[in-house]
């Protein structure tokens, strides 16, 4: 009975060390004025960029998330606890992407 409980324990340690799903990232709180100095053009391109580098990262995060899945299943070791995952990078993304969707709208740029 205690090996089954401490097989539990450890199972459920492991999983709550998984890399997150990228949608369940907040936002990191980044203000629109960094923003005020650009055209409504370079506003756009800006968030196109921000765009395209989110979903990498995203893309990055649900490879950490099948990698974790992987290895807590072989060996109770969720593999983005030692390579990394992109948690940071998708939380300031998604502000950034924030910051600049409300700059074009207080400037009337949609």
């Amino acid at each position: 009975m205690k090996k089954l409980g401490f097989a539990a324990l450890t199972a459920l340690v492991a999983l709550s060390a998984c890399a997150k799903s990228p949608s369940s990232i907040p936002p990191v709180a980044v203000a629109s004025s960094e923003y005020d100095g650009l055209s409504c053009q370079r506003l756009m391109s800006e968030k196109n960029e921000v765009a395209i580098k989110l979903n990498a990262a995203n893309k990055k995060q649900n490879q950490a998330q099948t990698a974790d899945a992987i290895g807590v299943f072989l060996v109770l070791i969720p593999v983005s606890k030692l390579v990394g995952d992109a948690e940071g990078e998708i939380g300031q993304l998604k502000g950034e992407h924030l910051a600049l969707e409300r700059s074009l709208e207080r400037r009337n740029c949609v």
